[in-house]
């Protein structure tokens, strides 16, 4: 609260006039100033009952936020009051419900964040656990396809020994025969699988 303007002095209400200095002469019915001291109004509720309209005005001005409507229409039954009472009423239900309106806006936009966070969490679980299903499946397929592989090398190699030693070639060793490529071996196969034949003939 701001200090009083008149310290030295308990007067609530000052009024000022348009007066000649010199003369002392006063322009009636001309600019007027008003000053009225809040502070120095009493605080108490029991105050009002017996103040001047003045008081009451300064105290309703001081006080109103701390009251309910129904409290303040008891201390100020008078008509003049009224419209202030009213007036004092719609604002406190309009900034009520604009705390209730801001509330459930901030409640809205937490719960339309968390499921964002939540969708875009589940997102990321899902590419991982799917990048990680994906590269134990491609494991999987390496060693279904390295032992398809290796049967079928195996099955060629085992072909061109039992060829070489048919025909009394020198035995090829297993390490000797993988270093070749399948083109190789299969080529090395249909040349010793024809000698043979050549024999039979």
């Amino acid at each position: 609260m701001t200090a009083n303007l008149f310290q030295e002095s308990e007067q609530v209400h000052h009024r000022f006039q348009m007066m000649d200095e010199k003369s002392g002469r006063k322009l009636d019915r001309a600019i007027e100033v008003h000053t009225v001291e809040l502070s120095k109004s009493g605080s108490d509720r029991s105050y009002v009952s017996g103040a001047n309209r003045l008081a009451q005005w300064c105290w309703l001005i001081l006080n109103a936020h701390e009251c309910t409507a129904e409290e303040l229409r008891g201390l100020f039954p008078d008509l003049e009051f009224q419209p202030v009472i009213g007036c004092l009423e719609t604002i406190s239900f309009k900034t009520e419900d604009k705390a209730m309106h801001d509330q459930r806006e901030k409640a809205q936009r937490d719960y339309d964040w968390m499921l964002s966070t939540a969708r875009k969490q589940g997102l990321e679980e899902g590419i991982e656990r799917g990048i990680e299903q994906g590269f134990e499946r491609g494991i999987e397929r390496g060693i279904e396809q390295g032992i398809e592989q290796g049967r079928e090398e195996g099955t060629i190699h085992g072909a061109i020994q039992a060829l070489q030693q048919i025909l009394g070639d020198v035995v090829s060793s297993s390490h000797e025969l993988s270093g070749r490529s399948d083109v190789e071996l299969k080529t090395q196969l249909a040349e010793l699988q024809e000698r043979v034949r050549s024999r039979l003939k």
